[in-house]
C-alpha cells in the first residue's frame, strides 16, 4: 500500500520557500495547481511587469524592405528598441545588406533568418542552419515552400521551439484527386532545449475536410496569420481554414474559416483566437473561435458586425505627421550612389536612420479618439492585428496611419504613421508602399535565453 501523501504546507510557509524562486521558477510554480498560484497571486510574489501581459508595440514588415520597422507603444517604463542589427554576427559582407526581418513572433520572442532575440532585454541566441532535406514529398495540397512559427510559453521553460509548416497551395482543376488534409503530418521542429532540429509526426483528429481539388480558396490580408493559444498552434490556410497543431498530444485537425468571400486576418486576441473579415466594401465582421479543449468540436461566434466606412475618420494626411505611439525608423545600406543632384560621394560605411520620440503615458481609452467622418467606400483598410489584451483590432490605410479600432465601443483612436519618411521619399525604389506582414509584441522581461545554442553555432561556423 502506497504511504499516505504529506500534508498541504500551510501558506505562510509555502510563500516562503516560493519566494527564493527566480522570477521563472516562480512563474512555473504558480501552474503547479490552483493553491499553489492562490498563494502566488495573493501575496504578489511575482512581478507581472515581467511577463508578456502587455502591447509593446507592432512590428511592420513593408513590401521591399528587407528591415523590420517597429511602432512602439508610449510607456514610462524601459524603452524597448526596434532595432536588431546587434544579432548580426560578426563582420557581415561589405557589399551585401544586413537581412533583420522578422518571421514570427510569440511572447515576447521574435525569429530572425539567423537568430531569435528578445528586444525587451537585448538578448539573442544563433540559429542552426535549417535542414537542408524537409520531409519529402510534400503532402497532398501543400508544397515545399514553408513557413516558421515560433512557440514560447516563458511561465513554464526558457526554452523555445520553431516549427517548419509546409504551405497550403492554391487548389485548381488539374489537382490530383485525393484528400486533405492528410491523415498524418511531418513537421521539421526546432527545439532549444535540445538544441537540434527533429522531425515530428502529428496524427489528424477527426474528419478530413474534404477532396482536392474541391477547396475553395478566400484572400488573407497580410502573410504569416498565427496565433498561440493553450499549447496549441493555430495557422491559417490559403484554401479556408485553420490548421490547430496540438503541442500536448501531437494531434492536428483543421477548422473551417467563418467566412468564403471577402479577405480576413486571424490572430490571438484577449479570449483566445479570433478573425476579423471585411465583406461587402466595410462591413467589418470579429469572429471568436470557441475550442472546446479535450473534444473535437469548435465553432465561431460572432462578436461584431458593423460597417466601418461611415465612422472612419476624415484626416488631412498632408497636414497629418507624427502621432501619439513611436515610429521608430531604421534604415540600413552599403554602397548607395546618390543622385548628382544630392552628391557625387559614394557611401561606403552602414548607415543607420533612427528617430525615437520622447516617452509619454497613453490611455488606450480615451487619447486621440476621433471623431467620425465619412470615408468612402473606395478607402483601402488593412489589419494590422489584433490587441492581444483588449477587444481591440489594429487598422492601417494607404494614407501611412495607423487606427485603434474597439469593437465594444466602437471608438476610434489615430496611432501614428504606418511608413517612415525615407520610405515614402524613395518612391523609386519602393514604389509599392504596403505592409507586408505584422506582428503586435508583448515584451517579457524574464529570465535568460538558452546560451548552449550560441556556443553549438559558433562551432557549426568553424
Amino acid at each position: 500500500m502506497d504511504p499516505p501523501p504529506p500534508p498541504p504546507l500551510p501558506d505562510d510557509v509555502l510563500a516562503g520557500i516560493l519566494r527564493r524562486l527566480a522570477p521563472r521558477g516562480l512563474a512555473a510554480s504558480r501552474c503547479v495547481c490552483r493553491a499553489w498560484r492562490r498563494v502566488v497571486d495573493d501575496r504578489r510574489l511575482l512581478r507581472a511587469d515581467l511577463l508578456p501581459r502587455s502591447l509593446g508595440g507592432i512590428f511592420l514588415n513593408l513590401n521591399g524592405l528587407w528591415f523590420t520597422q517597429f511602432l512602439a507603444r508610449p510607456t514610462m517604463g524601459a524603452a524597448v528598441s526596434g532595432r536588431l542589427d546587434y544579432t548580426v554576427p560578426g563582420d557581415p559582407d561589405p557589399d551585401r545588406l544586413p537581412v533583420i526581418y522578422v518571421r514570427d513572433h510569440c511572447n515576447g520572442l521574435l525569429v530572425l533568418d539567423h537568430c531569435v532575440v528578445n528586444p525587451a532585454t537585448r538578448q539573442w541566441v544563433l540559429l542552426p542552419p535549417r535542414p537542408e532535406d524537409l520531409p519529402q514529398p510534400p503532402p497532398p495540397g501543400m508544397h515545399a515552400c514553408t513557413d516558421e512559427y515560433l512557440v514560447f510559453n516563458p511561465t513554464l521553460s526558457p526554452d523555445f521551439e520553431l516549427f517548419i509548416v509546409p504551405s497550403v497551395c492554391e487548389v485548381d482543376n488539374q489537382c490530383e484527386e485525393s484528400e486533405w488534409p492528410p491523415s498524418t503530418l511531418i513537421l521539421s521542429v526546432f527545439s532549444s532545449k535540445t538544441g537540434s532540429w527533429e522531425e515530428k509526426a502529428f496524427c489528424r483528429h477527426g474528419e478530413a475536410a474534404g477532396l482536392l481539388p474541391g477547396m475553395r480558396s478566400v484572400r488573407s490580408f497580410l502573410d504569416h496569420q498565427c496565433g498561440y493559444w493553450r499549447e496549441a498552434l493555430y495557422i491559417c490556410c490559403s484554401n479556408c481554414f485553420v490548421m490547430r497543431i496540438s503541442l500536448s498530444d501531437n494531434t492536428y485537425r483543421v477548422i473551417r474559416l467563418p467566412i468564403e468571400d471577402g479577405e480576413f486576418y486571424l490572430g490571438k486576441s484577449i479570449k483566445g483566437i479570433y478573425c476579423a473579415s471585411l465583406v461587402q466594401g466595410g462591413q467589418l465582421q470579429i469572429w471568436f473561435l470557441k475550442d472546446h479543449c479535450g473534444h473535437d468540436q469548435t465553432e465561431w461566434v460572432l462578436k461584431h458586425d458593423r460597417d466601418i466606412f461611415p465612422i472612419l475618420p476624415n484626416l488631412n494626411y498632408d497636414e497629418q505627421c507624427d502621432g501619439p505611439w513611436i515610429l521608430q525608423e531604421f534604415y540600413y545600406w552599403r554602397h548607395e550612389q546618390h543622385s548628382d543632384e544630392d552628391t557625387d560621394v559614394e557611401d561606403t560605411e552602414p548607415i543607420v536612420e533612427e528617430k525615437m520620440e520622447e516617452k509619454f503615458l497613453w490611455d488606450s481609452d480615451n487619447d486621440n479618439v476621433l471623431e467620425p467622418g465619412t470615408r468612402s467606400n473606395d478607402s483601402y483598410i488593412v489589419f494590422l492585428g489584433f490587441h492581444p489584451y483588449k477587444e481591440v483590432v489594429f487598422l492601417s490605410d494607404k494614407f501611412d496611419r495607423v487606427l485603434a479600432y474597439n469593437w465594444s465601443s466602437s471608438k476610434l483612436h489615430d496611432l501614428g504613421k504606418v511608413f517612415p519618411k525615407f520610405y515614402i521619399e524613395r518612391d523609386l525604389q519602393f514604389h509599392h508602399r504596403l505592409v507586408k506582414a505584422s506582428f503586435p509584441y508583448t515584451p517579457c522581461w524574464l529570465g535568460e535565453l538558452p546560451e548552449k545554442l550560441n556556443s553549438q553555432a559558433h562551432q557549426i561556423e568553424d
